[in-house]
């Protein structure tokens, strides 16, 4: 699968970002793979953060139209 190729949900851009990080990980690619995965990656992680960004907002939007309030930020707890 190449960095052009569009993940139609966030589950399928995330499971993949866990296959590359896994096959980065082993060692067991050679340069040139490693950098083409790792260029893939940074572009589905763009693409992940890109999506929870819009769930965020559409979260926030439909919790005002209810007279709801979102008692904390979306911010990801401790490092990842």
């Amino acid at each position: 699968m190449t960095a052009q190729k569009k993940h139609t949900d966030f589950e399928t851009a995330l499971q993949r970002l866990e296959e590359i990080t896994e096959t980065l990980e082993s060692g067991e690619t050679t340069l040139e793979k490693s950098i083409e995965l790792y260029t893939e990656g940074l572009a589905l992680a763009k693409d992940c953060h890109r999506k929870l960004e819009s769930a965020e907002k559409k979260i926030r939007i439909i919790a005002e139209k209810n007279n709801l309030t979102v008692e904390e930020d979306f911010e990801p707890e401790g490092d990842l």
